[in-house]
């Protein structure tokens, strides 16, 4: 069941969202602060009865050529963590299979109840005889997974940075290799602040 649960989850986080830069703040987190940078909200939906999404950018800059994405998936609903951690590595295994360059790391805390899965993805064939992309493009994501409540109801939170390419994706994975640490711990430390529903 939890399995099936997830399936429906993984199909809504990769469905497509409209972008506002005027938008109203749903789950009571208006802006982030990521590596001592300001994060502001440019995009909220409610996606169904449990599931909200909200995009943050710098500041300075606009969605169209934003140099990172921070996005909350908020699900007003038990799932299970550590489950949903291994159902991404399962999919990252499924698409390391044909991506080239696709890798991933799995970092867990002390007391295993958050899961960070940090993955880089391209369009470049792993098989040498596939027709290669006119244009190379690679992303580098971290998605941090954890459990959270609601006053006293336990929800689910991910917490995702990604970051985009078009130059080689060789190249790509090399100035990541660089700031990673840096990223991830930006990613682990960072503050949530207690998420609070809209009513209506």
């Amino acid at each position: 069941m939890i399995r099936k649960l997830f399936s429906i989850v993984v199909l809504l986080l990769f469905s497509g969202i409209f972008y506002s830069q005027n938008t109203e703040d749903l789950i009571g987190v208006p802006e982030l602060t990521f590596n001592e940078s300001k994060y502001v909200l440019v995009s909220a939906q409610q996606k169904s009865k449990v599931q909200f999404v909200q995009e943050y950018i710098l500041e300075d800059e606009r969605i169209e050529v934003a140099s990172a994405v921070i996005t909350i998936y908020f699900f007003n609903k038990n799932i299970d963590a550590k489950e949903a951690t291994y159902q991404k590595t399962e999919e990252l295994d499924r698409r390391a299979e044909t991506d080239k360059y696709c890798t991933y790391n799995v970092t867990e805390n002390p007391n295993g109840t958050e899961f960070v899965v940090d993955f880089i993805t391209t369009n470049v064939p792993k098989d040498k005889k596939a027709e290669a992309p006119e244009e190379e493009f690679a992303d580098y994501n971290i998605y941090r997974f954890r459990n959270t409540l609601l006053g006293e109801e336990s929800t689910f939170m991910i917490i995702a940075y990604k970051e985009k390419s078009t130059e080689d994706a060789k190249g790509f994975q090399k100035s990541i290799g660089k700031k990673r640490n840096k990223l991830l711990e930006g990613i682990i430390t960072m503050t949530i602040p207690s998420v609070t529903l809209k009513t209506n």
